[in-house]
């Protein structure tokens, strides 16, 4: 049976490749876009193409520049406003527009809707999650996945009520150790 890590770590580079097909297609589609138009939309289009680059390099490197200055793009919700914003911008009569602008809309939606959800980690660059793989997938080696917001709750129900127990027999007998 395949570990949750494993899981995780799979689902994390399936992002990164649907990120980068992605961001690939709005670059095709904004050039769709300028063929056609005015001088806003050609203005708008090379901003458009530079973000989706730059967008591009993010997902394949690691730069510490961008964690610090553009936390929201280490985040689900950032990286789905984000999508949701190149959707918008791609968006326009051509059919390459139509089908790349409602693809970027759905994907940054599912990012937003992936944002409440504490359990999944967070979105890293393909070389972390790549490495993170490889680490992961050795031979025999399932490390345990890190503890969970509920699981600690229910470590400290069970430090409650051994608690209790020992108050009750504080006289009778030794506390159990927890």
């Amino acid at each position: 049976m395949i570990s949750r890590s494993k899981v995780e770590h799979i689902v994390s580079l399936i992002f990164n490749g649907v990120n980068i097909i992605l961001y690939a297609l709005v670059v095709v589609a904004v050039i769709f876009k300028c063929i056609k138009g005015n001088f806003a939309d050609i203005v708008m289009g090379i901003y458009g193409i530079v973000m989706a680059a730059l967008m591009i390099v993010n997902e394949l490197q690691e730069f510490e520049f961008s964690y610090h200055y553009f936390y929201f793009l280490s985040t689900y919700r950032g990286r789905g406003f984000l999508m949701v914003f190149f959707g918008c911008l791609v968006l326009d009569t051509g059919i390459v527009n139509i089908v790349v602008g409602t693809l970027v809309l759905a994907a940054g939606l599912l990012y937003i809707i992936l944002s409440f959800t504490s359990n999944f980690p967070p979105p890293n660059p393909i070389t972390i999650n790549w490495r993170n793989w490889n680490d992961f997938s050795a031979e025999g080696l399932d490390l345990p996945h890190h503890r969970g917001a509920n699981d600690t709750v229910v470590v400290r129900l069970s430090s409650y009520f051994n608690f209790i127990l020992c108050l009750k027999t504080v006289y009778r007998v030794k506390c159990m150790s927890a």
